[in-house]
């Protein structure tokens, strides 16, 4: 296998005898060869695919089934996917190891050097204007002053994380306070040992400051991204401590993992807490506090197909709490019910809800349920001086990264400092309550009913108090009758806004080639922000070569993140008051994907949004038809995305992030 400029060199000479084998009237057995060549000779690395070689070679793999004469080889087509799929193995794999190397190895110290321990000291508290509560025990490493001090730096780094923070997120970012002022450690990396040492206040000691606030980008980083909650794996020196509780399972969990479970038929799966890193700073084996934490939570899921298992895209503002089920702060709540919210989905709210059952007491105070109830995994509870649940710490449901605190006191009182930007944040809290899914509901209606047979008489089922119908399955003509009606709507007078659930993805590429029952899309984007984004379809800025595009005129499709929340289609915002935030000319874009169109049809959609309108449906194939614009370009808006007319070849799809390494606004140029 060919590597480094070995490797560029080569992909330089198979993107071309690719493009001209695609080009010619060679026989699809040539293609076929070097397809083969390709995969079991070449090693993809990041570094290669950076290159124009590199690229050159990606883009001849995506167009060199796209002509007419060779579109119709199936066996081709699946063989150029394989090799395209063993490319992104690869760089995962290669992306994988780098980082844990990174983060984790740390060179041995020279056998034949003389050997100093270095004592490297916490002073963080002593370098931040908030208060920082949390202090490092001192950390005493070996190292030889002829070495280079980012070795004995590393050594620090992997001790102090392995015993403070989550494997998944490590803190990375620290200064070092030298006698001519403070420095980060990152500076002092290729300098002798020796260097540094005179530069120390202290003989041998080094003092350093965490800034965990620098180190948000950690989790756009971390291997974990690659692998779903329940597929992840933890290093040997991070396990789930014996004194950690086991949580009350919800009413739908049962324990058999080899259970078959019906298409879209939501139920759960237990992972370990350790699984979820929330920020890398608290949900850690040697956590101090709360005093009780969980063991394992319980995930919502439902599988799409063989083998396809997601997370539950589950709506904040539905009620997902009964009434009478609702905890209020301040009002005599148990240790017994706040200890049997841990592991579970929790909803709580800023504002109180008003009694179903009850007559209202006058004109009701509309509530914007979005804005004030919040979906979480609750991890761990505090208990105040007098034994009473004083605290319940959660992740939040739609940002495991993210972690927040309900005060269950109803004191209103604040969780940690809120100056840190470290701070656990803390949300007001009218009631918290477990979510009742549908597992839960269909459990409980069958012992209901278990009940009532072991009872004389026949006694009527009640319904349970604040349990929603469950989603219908239309016929076609009633799919596309609604369907209809939502596509009018994003192309006339309504937002084109699109809802992208926790899963962060984009799916896209030539629709009529992705449309059957057993077809995927060529192109999945992952790490996009989860929340309410706005499409939109512009005149794009010509470039050079639009002369062959057919004289159709050049278009930008554009998916950009405006706010947390979910899409309603039913009750879209006017268009109007939805505004486009404006190109920024300064951002840095990356290419994330790029595909291959031979059908004249162009398609993006967010993954999860799209699977919610196909689930009310039963025909894949008719469904994703009735996307597709008869109208002249007059509705390339549809439920979940943008469909539109393009010249048959290739394209690429451009991604900006924020801070975090989020995607916030993709571009695709048509």
């Amino acid at each position: 296998m060919s590597e480094g400029n070995g490797g560029e060199a080569m992909a330089a000479r198979l993107a071309q005898e690719l493009n001209e084998a695609a080009a010619s009237d060679k026989p699809s057995k040539y293609i076929s060869e070097l397809l083969t060549r390709i995969k079991n000779e070449l090693v993809w690395t990041a570094a290669l695919s950076r290159t124009q070689s590199g690229q050159a070679l990606e883009l001849a793999l995506r167009t060199c089934t796209t002509s007419p004469e060779r579109s119709s080889d199936t066996e081709l087509r699946a063989l150029a996917m394989s090799v395209l799929h063993a490319h992104s193995d690869q760089l995962r794999e290669a992306d994988i190891q780098e980082t844990e190397a990174r983060w984790w190895h740390t060179e041995p110290v020279p056998e034949d050097a003389e050997r100093i321990v270095l004592e490297f000291r916490d002073t963080t508290a002593d370098h931040k204007v908030w208060p920082v509560t949390e202090v490092w025990p001192s950390e005493t490493v070996e190292s030889a002053p002829s070495e280079p001090f980012e070795r004995a730096a590393q050594r620090f780094r992997v001790r102090a994380n392995q015993k403070h923070r989550h494997p998944f997120m490590p803190s990375l970012k620290f200064d070092v306070v030298l006698k001519t002022g403070t420095v980060s450690l990152d500076s002092l990396g290729a300098r002798p040992t020796a260097d540094v040492l005179e530069n120390l206040v202290e003989e041998r000691v080094v003092p350093f400051v965490r800034n965990d606030e620098d180190n948000k980008s950690v989790s756009s980083q971390s291997p974990a991204r690659y692998f779903k909650l329940w597929e992840r794996s933890l290093p040997s020196w991070c396990k789930t401590p014996d004194h950690w509780v086991e949580p009350t399972p919800p009413p739908g969990f049962y324990e058999n993992p080899e259970a078959a479970h019906a298409l879209r038929e939501q139920y759960y799966k237990k992972i370990p807490t350790l699984h979820v890193p929330g920020s890398g700073l608290h949900i850690v084996p040697s956590a101090k506090k709360p005093d009780i934490i969980s063991r394992a939570f319980f995930i919502p899921v439902e599988d799409f197909g063989p083998n396809v298992t997601r997370v539950c895209a589950l709506e904040r503002e539905s009620d997902l709490v009964p009434h009478d089920a609702h905890l209020v702060p301040g009002k005599h709540i148990s240790l017994d019910e706040a200890r049997a919210l841990l592991g579970r989905v929790v909803q709580s709210s800023t504002e109180p809800r008003p009694d179903p059952a009850s007559p209202p007491l006058g004109k009701r105070r509309k509530v914007n349920k979005y804005a004030t109830q919040k979906l979480g995994l609750a991890w761990g509870l505090e208990i105040d001086v007098e034994g009473k649940p004083g605290w319940l710490l959660c992740v939040e449901f739609h940002g495991l990264n993210s972690e927040y605190a309900l005060d269950l006191s109803g004191e209103n009182r604040q969780y940690e400092d809120a100056r840190s930007p470290i701070a656990v944040r803390t949300v007001a809290c009218a009631w918290v309550g477990a979510a009742v899914l549908p597992a839960d509901k269909k459990a409980m209606k069958g012992a209901e009913e278990q009940k009532v047979e072991q009872t004389a008489g026949p006694t009527p089922v009640q319904a349970l108090p604040g349990v929603a119908a469950e989603k219908q399955i239309l016929s076609y003509d009633d799919w596309y009758k609604r369907t209809s009606k939502w596509i009018r709507a994003l192309n006339k007078k309504k937002a084109p806004l699109v809802e992208v659930g926790p899963d962060g993805a984009f799916v896209g590429g030539d629709l009529g080639t992705s449309k059957g029952e057993d077809d995927e899309f060529e192109v999945e984007i992952t790490g996009a922000k989860p929340g309410v984004w706005l499409a939109s379809v512009n005149a794009a800025e010509p470039e050079e070569g639009d002369e062959d595009g057919m004289g159709d005129e050049p278009k930008l499709i554009r998916f950009v993140w405006v706010r947390d929340g979910t899409v309603n289609y039913d009750a879209l915002p006017s268009r109007a008051s939805v505004q486009v935030p404006p190109a920024d000319a300064e951002a840095n874009w990356e290419v994330v994907a790029s595909f291959s169109v031979d059908s004249g049809t162009v398609c993006l959609f967010s993954k999860h949004a799209l699977d919610s309108v196909l689930a009310t449906g039963t025909d894949r194939e008719a469904m994703l038809e009735a996307f597709i614009d008869d109208d002249e370009g007059t509705n390339v808006f549809v439920p979940g995305g943008v469909v539109l007319s393009g010249n048959d070849g290739g394209y690429e799809i451009r991604a900006r992030r924020d801070a975090e390494g989020r995607i916030v606004e993709l571009n695709l140029r048509v």
